[in-house]
């Protein structure tokens, strides 16, 4: 049986760090979040950032923005927030409803504040493999896996066949340039992959991050895997943990240390 990794009690040990050094920073960082729409999902994962940030003494401050605001309304007050000096981070709660031009948006963002490190400037550095700092679901991911290899004598990353399920600019993209940077050989796939499970099974380290619920299965998994599940609702199914060595299932797994990766971005900025 594989070993389940516990996100919210590593998300917890991260939090009293990050708090510890949040008093020690000359000026408070503040996280600006901008929520467009109505989405339940999106408006659970703001919430949650709320939580943590006032949990380790970031202030906090929300905008919502009904669906129905104009594209150059959220701009402007992107821009606006772009100039207070008080304001660490930006963010812009994905995914925004379908008539807004999501890259334009993000790119209004001073590539200083990007904490989200989605600015064409900040992910350009990391394809370079040298980031300023890492999107927070990227910097979960690789440090869960770096825990995997903590646990079980012989894994590492350099050397290791990767398969990242889903290739999203949010996670799969990235997560694929940082663990290629570090020496590991990755193959990018889609749920519409023909023949997935051929892939899949030749992965010593498998991310799925498409949310298509139970997509993975434990046939599609070589004997002794790391497996990261990053589905908004599971991509992976639990029996994975039969064959996997060490897995992170949702829920518990990646999303409590995405939040808590995020906060840590915004510690560094305030530096």
């Amino acid at each position: 049986m594989a070993i389940v990794f516990d996100g919210i009690k590593f998300a917890k040990k991260k939090e009293e760090k990050l708090k510890l050094a949040v008093k020690k920073l000359k000026i408070k960082p503040k996280l600006v979040v901008v929520l467009v729409g109505d989405s339940p999902a999106s408006q659970l994962y703001v919430r949650k950032k709320k939580e943590a940030a006032e949990r380790v003494g970031i202030e906090f401050e929300l905008k919502k923005f009904k669906k129905s605001a104009s594209e150059q309304t959220i701009i402007d007050f992107i821009k606006k927030k772009n100039g207070e000096k008080a304001v660490t981070g930006i963010i812009v709660q994905l995914p925004l409803p379908k008539k807004f031009n999501e890259i334009k948006i993000r790119r209004v963002i001073n590539s200083d504040k990007d904490v989200d490190c989605l600015h064409p400037k900040n992910l350009g550095l990391l394809m370079m493999g040298k980031p300023v700092y890492m999107p927070a679901a990227v910097k979960a991911v690789l440090e869960i896996i770096l825990i995997a290899v903590e646990h079980l004598a012989g894994v590492t990353i350099a050397g290791k066949e990767v398969v990242i399920v889903g290739g999203s600019n949010l996670v799969g993209k990235p997560l694929a340039m940082v663990l290629s940077n570090l020496g590991a050989t990755v193959t990018i796939c889609r749920s519409t992959t023909l023949d997935l499970a051929k892939h899949s099974r030749e992965a010593d380290i498998l991310v799925s991050a498409v949310g298509k619920q139970s997509l993975i299965t434990k046939e599609m998994i070589k004997k002794g895997a790391v497996v990261i599940d990053v589905g908004e609702k599971g991509d992976v199914k639990k029996d994975v943990v039969q064959t996997a060595s060490f897995i992170a299932l949702v829920p518990g797994g990646v999303g409590p240390m995405t939040v808590v990766s995020l906060l840590g971005n915004m510690v560094e900025l305030a530096s």
